[in-house]
């Protein structure tokens, strides 16, 4: 790290340091005790410290590890050098730093507060590192509503983890680039705000936690909605986009929501066969964020593909381009996958069976659709052959 990033690094990780000394200072005030005689409080800066810390730091040793090949095996051209990922990798150091430096000092001063009252044994001075994965702090996002801190926690380690995972991925792929640093700091952000809109949804649907008697503390009243709401927040941290649309999905189709908003006329990118989590996030970068726009992309293909031909080939991008144009045409997911089990996976495959020299092959695939779903086909492919049927080869 040069100096300027240490600087930077010493004075980001103050900022949640002097936000505990603050906190710190007013109780010890109020007991009449100095700082240093407050209890664990050796214990509770050096766990702030050292989190936090990590946090942020593994993103300049991920740094180092790629500008000296270690993540590549040293065979990427090395497009950029260092200094292009000076300020991408201090964003994203600043980000984690910042949103798990809030967390965890508003962890300690609950945590401090439950062993100025002995409500907590005195072994518990020495969990403090383990603490960090189940924080007792409760914060307000609303008047009246009460939220537990540890669900935006782990929401952060989930885009955290995936931060790593992503940014090795890529360097090994030979596609890292600096915004891919500038994503990840957008990731933890929207993190933190999809995990309360997941709280929310499943507070209001599932109610895993009612409000204590005196109106300040969370009560678990559902103990399986509670370990579903922790998986929950994890996944969100991971995939943001996926978990905020989910959620907006169940709150459209409740019957407080259903009647203001119609149902998607379009299957989502992830209904692509080949299609997984992290292809998906790197179309995303490229712009290509639905259906609609990879199957019209048209004169850009190329371009696309020049940009991610380490990762799949040509033909892969091919067929997923003509998967995204059938599914055009398709809202429902068991209609798709009645398509797929009788062999029609694209929209190219579908043209070439509707031309008029193939009408023997249709009518031995209709004869062998007999099932209770098959019925689906037989009238989209009725349905399509009279909007979009192919014109006859020239004899």
């Amino acid at each position: 790290m040069s100096l300027s990033e240490v600087l930077i690094f010493v004075g980001v990780l103050s900022v949640p340091v002097a936000m505990m000394l603050a906190h710190d200072y007013r109780v010890a005030g109020e007991h009449g005790l100095s700082i240093f005689r407050l209890p664990a409080c050796f214990n509770r800066y050096c766990t702030l410290i050292a989190l936090t810390s990590t946090y942020g730091g593994i993103f300049y040793v991920l740094l180092f590890l790629f500008t000296n090949g270690y993540l590549d095996n040293g065979q990427s051209l090395n497009l950029y050098d260092k200094h292009d990922f000076f300020m991408p990798t201090v964003c994203i150091s600043t980000i984690t730093m910042l949103l798990f430096g809030y967390i965890l000092q508003a962890d300690n001063a609950f945590y401090l507060s439950s062993l100025m009252h002995e409500s907590a044994p005195a072994s518990v001075k020495r969990d403090l590192i383990l603490r960090t994965f189940r924080a007792i702090s409760i914060g307000k996002i609303a008047p009246g509503i009460l939220f537990p801190l540890s669900i935006p926690l782990w929401a952060l380690h989930g885009a955290w983890l995936y931060n790593i995972y992503n940014i090795v991925m890529r360097a090994s792929n030979q596609d890292l680039m600096p915004r891919v640093f500038f994503f990840g700091a957008v990731r933890m952000i929207m993190a933190l705000f999809v995990s309360v809109l997941v709280y929310c949804v499943v507070q209001a649907f599932l109610k895993p936690y009612r409000t204590g008697d005196d109106g300040e503390t969370l009560v678990v009243q559902n103990s399986k909605a509670a370990y579903i709401l922790v998986a929950i927040a994890f996944f969100a941290g991971l995939f943001p986009m996926q978990a905020a649309q989910a959620t907006w999905q169940r709150v459209k189709s409740s019957g407080f929501m259903g009647e203001l908003f119609s149902p998607s006329t379009t299957l989502s990118i992830e209904y692509l066969q080949g299609m997984n989590a992290f292809m998906r996030d790197r179309l995303f970068e490229e712009g290509i964020v639905d259906v609609h726009q990879l199957a019209t992309i048209g004169n850009r293909r190329d371009l696309l593909y020049s940009r991610i031909e380490n990762l799949i080939s040509k033909e892969q991008l091919s067929d997923w381009i003509d998967q995204a144009q059938l599914m055009l045409f398709i809202s429902d997911r068991d209609l798709l996958q009645a398509l797929r089990s009788a062999g029609i996976r694209g929209k190219q495959q579908l043209d070439e069976l509707l031309r008029p020299e193939n009408s023997e092959r249709l009518q031995q695939l209709e004869v062998s659709l007999t099932g209770e779903k098959d019925a689906k086909v037989k009238r989209f492919l009725e349905q399509y052959n009279l909007t979009h049927a192919p014109v006859a080869a020239p004899q």
